[in-house]
C-alpha cells in the first residue's frame, strides 16, 4: 500500500519525521556543527521533489527521507574531503562500574549557562559530542547510544563523566572570573 504525500502535507512529514531524523544526522555526521545544515537541506530537497513531482507515492516515507538524509551527509562530506583530517582516538577501556545516577541540570547547567556547555561539548573529540547529544538531547540510555556508535557501554560512561567531570571544572573557572 502506497501513501501518497504532497506538498499540503509537508508540514506534517515533516513533524513526524524529524525526531527519527535528526537522531540519524547527528550518528551519521563527522561533525556537530554540519548537523543543522544537513538537517534543512533534507527537507528542503524532500520539499523541491514535492513542488516538482506535485506528488509521491512512497510505501514508508521515514526510511524515504533517511535515504535522501544519508545522501546529503555523502554529497557534504565528499565536498570536505580534501580537507579531511584523521585523528585517531585510541580508546582506553576500564573495568569500572559507574553509577548512571547524576543529574547534569542539577549539577551543572543552569538557564545562562547552556549555550557555554554545548559549546564546549562541541570541541571534544566526535565521539564524544555525540554521546552527549544522543543522550542529554534524546534522552537515549547508555546502552542504545553504545549499541547506535558501536561501542562498549563503559566506554559511553567514561567519556560522560570525564566530560562532566571537565565541565565541572572549566564553568567553576569561568563563574569565578565573571564574579571577579
Amino acid at each position: 500500500m502506497c501513501a501518497q504525500i504532497k506538498e499540503e502535507n509537508f508540514k506534517e512529514v515533516y513533524r513526524e519525521t524529524y525526531p527519527e531524523t535528526l537522531k540519524f544526522i547527528v550518528i551519521k555526521c563527522n561533525n556537530m556543527d554540519d548537523i543543522n545544515d544537513i538537517l534543512q537541506d533534507t527537507y528542503l530537497e524532500l520539499l523541491l521533489l514535492l513542488k516538482k513531482r506535485k506528488v509521491l507515492e512512497i510505501e514508508h516515507i521515514h526510511p524515504y527521507i533517511l535515504g535522501i538524509a544519508n545522501n546529503i551527509i555523502k554529497r557534504h562530506y565528499h565536498k570536505k574531503m580534501k580537507h579531511h583530517k584523521v585523528i585517531y582516538y585510541p580508546e582506553k577501556e576500564e573495568n569500572i562500574e559507574i553509577k548512571d545516577d547524576f543529574d547534569l541540570e542539577q549539577e551543572i547547567i543552569t538557564k545562562d549557562n547552556v549555550k557555554t556547555v554545548w559549546e564546549y561539548v562541541k570541541d571534544k573529540d566526535i565521539i564524544t559530542s555525540k554521546i552527549f547529544y544522543l543522550y542529554f538531547s534524546f534522552g537515549l540510555k547508555i546502552s542504545e547510544i553504545a549499541e547506535e556508535l558501536n561501542l562498549k557501554e563503559s566506554n559511553v560512561k567514561n567519556r560522560i563523566y570525564r566530560t562532566l567531570k571537565e565541565l565541572k571544572e572549566f564553568l567553576g573557572k569561568e563563574v569565578m572570573e565573571n564574579g571577579k
